[in-house]
């Protein structure tokens, strides 16, 4: 009789998401300015933040850059164009616009 690996003895590397390593490096990058550079404190948390923001907000837009296909919301010529004109964007969904 066979037996099959369980899900902890496979040969599969262990992943580390992407947002780890930013973090991390982030980390490092705040400590070297802080131990190496001399960089107050105060200063490194104060532009830390403004990364968070800029980040976060990328992370809000991340989908946000094709709005899907097009193509479907052209029309004909006519009172249509106008009407699909204001409404093109009445399915949007999330996002902060």
């Amino acid at each position: 009789m066979e037996s099959h690996p369980s899900v902890t003895e496979t040969d599969r590397p262990v992943r580390i998401p992407p947002i780890a390593w930013f973090l991390g490096l982030g980390l490092i990058g705040a400590l070297v300015a802080i131990f190496v550079f001399n960089v107050a404190f105060s200063t490194v948390v104060f532009y830390g933040f403004i990364a968070l923001m800029v980040g976060s907000h990328l992370f809000m837009h991340g989908s946000h850059g094709g709005h899907g296909s097009h193509a479907e919301h052209q029309s004909g010529a006519g009172s249509n164009a106008t009407e699909a004109n204001k409404n093109e964007h009445a399915g949007h969904s999330g996002g902060c616009h």
